[in-house]
């Protein structure tokens, strides 16, 4: 049997779902450090594509989903650069809960979770990647319609 996200549109050629995919990925990467190296991407997609962050979460983590991919950000870069920013503890707004960003359902994603090997660590990584890279292309067109506000 085969199914298909109704949020991402990922096809599975199994029951499979996506929050299958996304708990037996995470898990490959708290067991493999190999695996682990590109969590900070992993986590991002996933969320970006299920819309699972507030709008301004959504926003905020898409813009640093691009300096990891288009700028060199590190992991550790980023913590220190956001420490103030997403602590829970200082944050005034949460970064999942509130307004959700419109039409995030409407953008026809060219890579989902679905694409993601899990066969080895080069592969995930490479996957990983890909499908962060994808995410940006594909939402470009959503960017250039919103209004910020101050």
């Amino acid at each position: 049997m085969s199914s298909s996200c109704s949020q991402c549109g990922a096809n599975f050629s199994s029951d499979d779902t996506c929050q299958d995919r996304f708990n037996l990925s995470q898990f490959k990467e708290l067991e493999q450090p190999a695996y682990y190296a590109v969590h900070h991407l992993s986590v991002a997609c996933y969320l970006l594509q299920h819309n699972a962050y507030s709008r301004d979460g959504w926003l905020a983590v898409r813009e640093l989903l691009f300096q990891f991919v288009s700028m060199g950000l590190t992991p550790a870069m980023a913590r220190r650069q956001n420490q103030v920013r997403f602590d829970n503890g200082k944050r005034k707004q949460s970064l999942t809960k509130g307004i959700k960003l419109p039409d995030v359902e409407k953008i026809a994603w060219s890579c989902t979770i679905a694409d993601v090997r899990l066969d080895s660590a080069e592969l995930y990584c490479a996957d990983v990647h890909h499908w962060a890279e994808s995410i940006l292309a594909d939402s470009e067109g959503l960017i250039r319609t919103i209004e910020y506000l101050p």
